[in-house]
């Protein structure tokens, strides 16, 4: 195949996106936040399951999670990956955007409690999120809990195939 048809070829897949988004701006806001929720997802627990022992330790370090420790090592980065494959199905997408925000809601309420009502912070974040400050983990949380709300207003506002 020549560049001139590839090229053309290209163009034109990247019109009918463009019109699709146009179109469909609910839906691809839908997609758009349920893609970075499985990046958020995956990687978070990536992180956790690389080194679960360190992950395990961490917790173990939490004046809240502490007798949990073992329990939360082993379910939470499996729960994760859950939440991401149920995010890649549309028929499963609107569960997987409710766990979001389940989950987010979760995380920010323990980093905001670790924050006014902890006398020792521990990090049992892994990544980028590790390099974060607590303060800075906390709004991270927050814009994502509003995202995982957002979408899950929007799934309910998408137009149905007939």
């Amino acid at each position: 195949m020549s560049n001139l048809k590839l090229e053309n070829r290209f163009d034109k897949r990247s019109l009918n996106i463009l019109v699709w988004i146009r179109n469909n701006p609910i839906a691809f806001a839908v997609d758009l936040i349920s893609l970075l929720f499985i990046i958020l997802w995956t990687y978070a627990a990536e992180n956790k399951l690389v080194d679960v022992e360190q992950f395990k330790f961490q917790l173990g370090r939490s004046p809240y999670l502490e007798n949990y420790a073992i329990i939360v090592s082993r379910t939470l980065p499996i729960g994760e990956l859950l939440i991401a494959l149920s995010l890649i199905f549309p028929n499963t997408r609107k569960a997987g955007l409710y766990a979001s925000f389940f989950l987010m809601f979760l995380f920010t309420g323990y980093i905001y409690s670790m924050l006014h009502f902890s006398y020792y912070v521990p990090c049992s974040c892994g990544g980028i999120l590790n390099d974060l400050s607590w303060e800075a983990h906390f709004v991270f949380n927050v814009v994502f809990t509003l995202l995982a709300a957002a979408g899950v207003m929007l799934f309910g506002k998408q137009e149905r195939p007939s």
